[in-house]
């Protein structure tokens, strides 16, 4: 398959723009060169007795889909190295289509086509804990992710995933008690990049647990809601390789705040460049900026906060 027929199966610039992204750099390659299968999940009319292998006979759930991408990639040492794919189609409802995942499915790009409802993306619904052994490399490309009514975060990453992305995806939490889009704890090199994510969290839009974050990347998201806080770290957090928080614009409810970077006590471990963050704390002066963020400083680089009186630039801009 060459690479502009890959793109064939895109559905819009947004998304393109993703896949130009990991794409980079392989113009013109036979794609089935440098990565392995592809597989097909058709959610309204496709059957799990199909083999997954086409459109016309595409499996129904993406449980399967992932069981066969896992499966294939542990098959021998020439696929352990490949990279799959799964085109996922589908628009479940709240009522039957609710999908828990276990598994992700391991190196493998799960790209998401077509619709549901006005949105230009396949929803899947549920809250996902993938406990699958060394799990590596799960990247998310254009997929609307809906919580259930459920206190826990949409999805929960442990030490057994490393390398999982989202790349302009949405993670909708309008639906009652859901925590939080994301918890990472001990998952290093977490990439979410051009992301949605909204909602009545209870709790926060992307947490940090105790270990290890090396490597992580969170830019271009738009988080807003009535989150009580943005993105937060525990005491408990590591990272060997700087985590960086680049370019997001985030909002939260009240007076919570949007970046709480506990990790280390006072010294904090993010890398806070070029974002906005906003809130309903009057700040008054350069000092009330902790009202919106409580950030290791040294670590800042050009973010504005702006809160019910004032905006501010943090660290303050001073011309010698």
């Amino acid at each position: 398959m060459k690479l502009n027929s890959y793109f064939n199966h895109v559905p819009d610039l947004t998304t393109r723009r993703a896949f130009w992204k990991i794409q980079e750099g392989i113009n013109d390659l036979d794609l089935n060169i440098v990565q392995g299968e592809t597989y097909y999940v058709e959610n309204n009319a496709g059957s799990d007795t199909n083999d997954g292998k086409t459109w016309d006979t595409a499996f129904k759930t993406l449980a399967v889909a992932i069981a066969a991408n896992n499966a294939n990639i542990a098959l021998s040492s020439k696929t352990f190295a490949a990279r799959n794919r799964i085109f996922y189609k589908g628009d479940p409802s709240l009522a039957t289509g609710v999908t828990n995942l276990v598994a992700f499915p391991d190196k493998c790009d799960v790209i998401g086509v077509g619709s549901y409802d006005a949105n230009t993306k396949p929803r899947i619904i549920g809250r996902h804990v993938p406990v699958n052994a060394g799990n590596y490399g799960t990247r998310f490309i254009n997929i609307w992710f809906s919580a259930i009514a459920h206190a826990s975060p949409i999805v929960t990453l442990a030490s057994t995933s490393s390398g999982i992305q989202f790349i302009g995806c949405t993670f909708d939490g309008s639906v009652g008690t859901v925590t939080g889009a994301i918890l990472a704890t001990a998952s290093p090199f977490l990439k979410v990049i051009d992301c949605d994510i909204f909602g009545s969290f209870a709790t926060n839009y992307i947490a940090f647990g105790t270990g290890e974050s090396a490597g992580t990347v969170v830019e271009g998201c738009w988080m807003h809601g009535s989150a009580g806080l943005g993105i937060s770290t525990v005491t408990g957090t590591t990272s060997s390789y700087e985590t960086l928080i680049k370019n997001n614009i985030i909002s939260t409810t009240s007076t919570g705040l949007c970046i709480d970077d506990e990790a280390n006590g006072s010294t904090g471990i993010l890398y806070l460049v070029g974002n906005k963050f906003m809130n309903a704390a009057t700040l008054t002066n350069y000092a009330g900026y902790t009202g919106i963020i409580n950030p290791n400083i040294a670590r800042c680089v050009d973010n504005i906060c702006m809160g019910a009186d004032v905006s501010m630039r943090v660290p303050k801009l001073v011309v010698a």
